[in-house]
């Protein structure tokens, strides 16, 4: 199966399927002018199948087929499913800030979210689209739409189904953990009906959700281990790894969402990923031999699925460039590796003290647009001035060595290169165990081909060795793992370890992937007890209000289904 050519085909069938009503207020904008409707499946029932399925994949790679946003009154880009995420995850944070100054956007980089604000809406929007139409596909396979005559389409459309609850429990991990008691809606949730919270209370709400969206992952992980306990997806979609992979980010945080911790069950699925996965590479640890074969234009290789025997990409999000299919066909966004090396980056001008151009990420394109923060950067090993570390992590960096300044004295764009280092982590360039291969990279463009790495190998291991040090294990298997990073990173190993250097390490390696509030939260470090610049609009730093541990429910989606906002906003 070739994954782009079914991937951008389902994009017609997708946008035609009535968006459900958990979100309420929200309408899929039309993106083709071919009217495909369920009747006509019957016609071709495994090619409307596949496509479909497709379709859905779409949801969490783009922000619509042909360029049409799915989220109306949000910027497309913005609205794609890894930009949401980021937004929500990374850009308050001690990692990232958005500098332009956009009214609602620019108060994300200081955590103050009104419950009126439109990016409020529109990451809430996307992650609830996503789940709406994993939903509507299990709906359309369930009500006989594609009239399953064989046992094979049957069993094609059992496992299509699997996928679509792995996806849909991919985007309510980021509902629940972001927004808390928010409305559940599987398959059995029709079209024209409103999704219910499960509680008034708040802290009911919220572990009543993740109760179902775990047991559900729960039943997925089960079949495969029974029935198909080698499961190695294609390229490009999700099975038993990104499964199992999910429940130890909900384990990770069971603490948080229902007042009771499960450790055990977080290193058991950790320990299942690594058995599976832990295999070649890095000291025959899973992991690629050099840390940036993850995020470079070639990265899909390092993919479940592609082309290297190592595997660190347990969940990718697809990208390609047209000029490197032979269909002229693609898959692109402004999300993804785009957003995460093009935010950063761009040319200094001519007369600046600083330097940083496109090219030397390959790259056709520079927004200026994100900084980070002085203390995330001191979290490395540096030199007296910040200049240079023996970190490998670092490499792409822009800091004090091309003129940029450590201090963030304004999170305003017109500062750009004068009020924080550029923490660079994706480039346009393919990557061999050396570092850059430039021989076989692809030309500079505007978006970048490279793939998206949702979930990597590295952090399944430093939620087991976290899991661990709270009391599942053995201390000398979670000092091994997390050497296995630090190494790689061309650091000295431990040799002995405690949460904080944990917590910092997880920091070190999975900076700006989408973790760094929930992981904050986890350490309680995110209302009090860790000040960054900025945080809360204060330069130095202040705490936030109680109240910010979850973000509001969008207040439209709040009056308009008769939902309970979350406390005190």
């Amino acid at each position: 199966m070739k994954y782009n050519k079914f991937f951008l085909a389902g994009s017609v069938i997708a946008a035609s399927m009535t968006l459900g009503s958990c979100v309420g207020d929200l309408d899929l904008t039309p993106t083709d002018p071919s009217s495909l409707t369920p009747g006509q499946f019957e016609s071709d029932p495994a090619g409307y199948l596949t496509r479909c399925i497709a379709g859905v994949y779409l949801q969490y790679a783009t922000y619509g087929a042909n360029g049409d946003a799915s989220v109306q009154g949000f910027d497309g880009g913005m609205s794609t499913f890894q930009r949401a995420v980021f937004i929500l995850e990374e850009v308050p944070t001690d990692e990232a800030s958005w500098i332009p100054n956009d009214a609602d956007y620019g108060l994300f980089q200081y955590g103050i979210i009104p419950t009126s604000n439109t990016v409020v809406m529109g990451t809430y929007s996307r992650l609830f689209i996503n789940i709406s139409m994993c939903n509507q596909f299990i709906q359309t396979v369930n009500d006989g739409y594609y009239h399953l005559n064989t046992p094979e389409l049957q069993a094609t459309a059992d496992e299509y189904i699997r996928q679509a609850r792995i996806l849909r429990a991919g985007a309510y991990w980021y509902a629940i953990d972001n927004f808390g008691n928010v409305p559940y809606a599987d398959e059995s949730v029709k079209m024209g009906e409103v999704a219910p919270q499960l509680s008034t209370d708040f802290a009911e709400g919220r572990r009543m959700v993740y109760e179902k969206v775990v047991a559900d992952l729960e039943d997925v992980v089960a079949w495969y281990k029974q029935n198909d306990p080698n499961n190695r997806p294609p390229y490009g979609y999700v099975g038993l790894d990104v499964a199992e992979s999910l429940l130890v980010k909900y384990y990770l945080n069971a603490g948080v969402y229902t007042g009771t911790e499960n450790w055990a069950k977080c290193l058991e699925h950790a320990e299942a990923v690594i058995g599976r996965l832990g295999k070649g590479g890095f000291k025959n640890s899973g992991l690629c031999q050099n840390y940036f074969q993850n995020f470079g234009a070639n990265n899909k290789d390092f993919a479940i699925g592609g082309a290297n025997a190592v595997n660190e990409i347990i969940w990718t999000i697809p990208q390609e460039q047209t000029t490197q299919n032979p269909s002229g066909l693609g898959l692109m966004s402004f999300a993804n590796s785009t957003f995460m090396c093009n935010v950063w980056i761009g040319d200094a001008p001519g007369d600046a003290d600083f330097s940083c151009t496109m090219a030397e990420y390959n790259s056709g394109n520079g927004w200026k647009c994100m900084v980070t923060r002085p203390e995330f950067v001191e979290k490395f090993d540096w030199n007296a001035d910040y200049s240079v570390s023996p970190d490998k992590r670092v490499q792409l960096w822009k800091t004090s060595k091309d003129g940029f300044e450590l201090q963030n004295k304004s999170l305003l764009q017109a500062d750009w290169g004068s009020n924080g280092y550029l923490a660079v982590k994706y480039s346009n360039w393919a990557m061999d165990d050396n570092g850059i291969d430039a021989a076989n990279s692809p030309a500079a463009t505007d978006q970048l081909g490279g793939d998206y790495a949702m979930i990597r190998l590295a952090e399944i291991y430093l939620s087991a060795a976290e899991a661990i040090l709270n009391g599942a294990g053995s201390a000398d298997k979670a000092l091994t793992y997390v050497n296995y990073i630090r190494e790689r990173a061309g650091l000295d190993p431990y040799t002995s370890l405690n949460l904080v250097e944990l917590q910092d390490e997880r920091c070190r390696e999975l900076y700006t992937e989408s973790t760094r509030r929930s992981d904050l939260i986890r350490y309680g470090k995110w209302i009090s007890g860790y000040d960054w610049s900025w945080k809360n609009q204060v330069p130095e730093g202040s705490d936030f209000s109680s109240n910010f541990i979850v973000y509001p429910l969008p207040s439209t989606t709040v009056s308009r289904n008769g939902y309970t906002q979350n406390p005190n906003y």
